[in-house]
């Protein structure tokens, strides 16, 4: 198992808003969750499959088999971006696609805002494909274990199931465009949280008695 630092981007309504899902000990939940009174356990398996996790990443907007509305309303997952490397053999380098800069793009849909909200988090990743394990997350950027083609591979994608605990999360970040479209996102303040639980508490390096 690996443990893997990530960064969610959230377009939301104000600064209230982001700071509930801190204040409020929320967690981030995926919009299936969202959009149900409830969820069962016995739907839980159900809904975690390798083709569930395609439509996630590939077919984000697309129907959903099952219900029928579009699949980004009621996935089971929810999108981290930890970063990834493009490599470039036509011009014999490699591109670094930072996780920070993926995260304020969805934050900020797609450039079309001028505020984001990043909220840096931990997941425990499993060495191999998982889907069906609830509580590890997949590490769909990794070539060598998700080998079919995606066009959004560089976006440096882990996926998370169901929620990402609200102890994972370290804070809330606020970030604003500086100096009109041409200019650049810093970040404007960090709200922590109190409850927040560093991953290097599960290292197994053990001391001496």
């Amino acid at each position: 198992m690996f443990v893997q630092w990530c960064v969610k981007g959230l377009s939301l309504q104000d600064d209230d808003a982001a700071c509930r899902i801190i204040d409020d000990r929320q967690g981030l939940v995926c919009q299936w969750w969202r959009t149900s009174v409830d969820i069962d356990p016995a739907e839980v398996a159900d809904k975690l499959t390798p083709q569930a996790l395609d439509q996630h990443v590939n077919h984000f907007t697309d129907p959903d088999p099952s219900t029928g509305r579009p699949f980004n309303q009621v996935s089971p997952f929810i999108s981290l971006s930890a970063g990834t490397v493009e490599r470039d053999a036509v011009a014999r380098t490699n591109w670094v696609r930072r996780a920070r800069r993926t995260a304020l793009h969805f934050g900020t849909e797609f450039g079309w805002k001028t505020t984001a909200y990043l909220y840096p988090c931990w997941v425990i990743l499993a060495p191999r494909n998982a889907v069906e394990i609830q509580h590890v997350a997949e590490e769909v950027r990794d070539l060598n274990t998700y080998r079919h083609y995606s066009p959004f591979q560089t976006e440096g994608e882990i996926v998370a199931k169901i929620e990402v605990p609200d102890n994972h999360i370290q804070c809330c970040e606020k970030w604003e465009l500086v100096g009109g479209p041409a200019g650049f996102y810093r970040r404007v303040w960090s709200h922590p949280n109190p409850r927040f639980v560093r991953p290097e508490r599960l290292t197994n390096v053990r001391e001496l008695i």
